[in-house]
């Protein structure tokens, strides 16, 4: 329903503000009062053809724009949906004619093409005249007039949906088809690059833990002489802090004996005597477990090249190939299976397309039933309009389900 209509220096209009109610509206006035040229302009805004002579003279543009409900319109909802416009119960259309002739054209306040403002506006508005009825004059309108009339928007709605789960099943086969032709010319490298990652069968923070191994083996002399030192420094040389600790330790105590002042600091130093104790047990220990291998370390080496060669090859981090694996590896069982789920698939769509059917066929004769009362309703209106022998026929024609 048409709202308001505003209309800025378009032909001899200066500024025009009208609105309107719902139900039956007139516009009445002499000849030459300008009815014809609201027409004009509402006819501009839905779409026709700009005209720069329509702009007020010494204006530099004409600016129209009409305010309708469009309520659940659901063909416009679709249009506008997808050309990515907000969609709303109230819809701005807005033309604007620059004096030079050029022309710009907005829905809801977003730029549009004047091809896309006479879509919409065929949608909506009707302009009826002494050789014109618009929307009779496009079939592709009919069908929803139709539906309309008969209260059938549940059930079109209803196999709308069946049929787009026909049409998913449908993506589905083609894209398990068209997986399963790419994948035989990459099935050979595939199993190339699985068959050569399973070779060197890298794991997950290898790197990380061979590399560390390694810097101990390559330093086992280094390692060995300083914990040789420390040991000398710590327990066993002339000086060496432990024992003097132990010294210190015990005059404390006797200090401790004849003032308790000492007390704290000899057990301090019983505490640190206890420390050393545990460094120089931990310092034996480690020294005692180094080893000279230089097997060992031959392998590492090899290994950490091997491991070094597969990421050049396949670029990223040992991880990355790990994840390449694991993904065709999927490809390939994938492949092992295509006509099993090329099966499953099919057996998928027989289901979807027995119901989208069921249900086409209940709206098929639905349509058809309100086609009969369309029918008697127009020429029963015919006939009071004085033409009793008219004819008005609806057509009805089955289509397949597409494959």
């Amino acid at each position: 329903m048409l709202k308001s209509l505003f209309i800025k220096n378009y032909a001899l209009i200066d500024d025009l503000e009208a609105g309107f109610e719902p139900g039956f509206n007139i516009i009445t006035g002499e000849t030459g009062a300008g009815k014809s040229i609201i027409i004009d302009a509402l006819s501009l805004v839905l779409g026709e053809r700009a005209d720069a002579g329509a702009v007020r003279d010494g204006a530099d543009k004409a600016i129209v724009e009409a305010r309708l409900f469009v309520g659940g319109n659901k063909p416009l909802k679709q249009l506008l949906e997808a050309r990515e416009i907000d969609f709303s119960d109230e819809l701005i259309l807005r033309r604007e004619v620059s004096a030079k002739g050029q022309s710009r054209c907005f829905i809801n306040d977003t730029p549009s093409t004047t091809s896309l403002l006479k879509e919409t506006g065929d949608l909506l508005v009707d302009l009826h005249g002494q050789h014109e009825h618009q929307s009779l004059l496009r079939p592709e309108t009919h069908i929803d007039l139709l539906d309309d009339f008969g209260g059938l928007e549940g059930l079109v709605s209803e196999y709308s949906s069946e049929y787009n789960r026909v049409q998913e099943h449908l993506r589905a086969i083609r894209d398990l088809r068209s997986k399963e032709e790419a994948l035989k010319e990459r099935r050979d490298l595939y199993e190339f690059q699985i068959k050569e990652i399973d070779g060197v069968a890298p794991r997950a923070g290898e790197e990380q833990e061979l590399g560390a191994e390694l810097n101990i083996l390559e330093n086992a002399e280094r390692l060995y002489s300083a914990t040789e030192r420390l040991y000398q420094m710590i327990y066993e040389g002339d000086n060496a802090a432990h024992g003097q600790l132990v010294l210190a330790r015990n005059e404390l105590q006797n200090l401790a004996a004849i003032d308790k002042a000492f007390e704290g600091a000899a057990a301090e130093a019983s505490s640190a005597a206890a420390i050393i104790d545990e460094l120089v047990k931990f310092i034996q220990q480690y020294n005692s477990r180094i080893e000279f291998n230089p097997e060992r370390l031959e392998d590492l080496r090899n290994r950490l090249g091997q491991l070094a060669l597969l990421k050049k090859k396949y670029g990223g981090s040992l991880e990355s190939i790990l994840v390449h694996r694991e993904s065709i590896g999927k490809e390939l069982e994938l492949a092992d299976n295509f006509e099993q789920q090329l099966a499953s698939l099919w057996k998928q769509l027989d289901v979807r397309r027995k119901a989208c059917s069921e249900i086409a066929q209940r709206l098929s004769a639905k349509r058809r039933d309100s086609a009969k009362k369309i029918n008697r309703s127009v020429q029963q209106v015919l006939g009071e309009l004085g033409i009793p022998h008219s004819v008005f026929e609806t057509a009805i024609t089955n289509r397949r389900l597409p494959p």
